[in-house]
């Protein structure tokens, strides 16, 4: 199971999401696949969960989000918001 920091939050309104690290003090940008990745990721899902979810609602990028996501789980363990 992958881990969020727990230094890590999410704050988000109807224009932009950013993930802020309260240790680093480093924040990131999420476009709207990457909000449900995090929020998914951060309510216990697994990856194929997250993964079969998003091509639901994307099913014109179906055969792309399997390597999309996998790129932002790596992305996020690299920068420390997954543990």
């Amino acid at each position: 199971m992958l881990t969020i920091s727990p230094h890590v939050v999410l704050t988000k309104d109807e224009d932009a999401a950013v993930l802020l690290d309260k240790k680093s003090g480093t924040y990131f940008r999420l476009n709207p696949m990457a909000v449900t990745v995090f929020e998914m990721l951060s309510a216990g899902q697994s990856t194929a969960a997250v993964v079969s979810a998003l091509q639901a609602r994307y099913p014109k990028a179906a055969d792309r989000i399997p390597d999309d996501v996998q790129k932002l789980i790596t992305t996020m363990r690299t920068s420390g918001v997954l543990v």
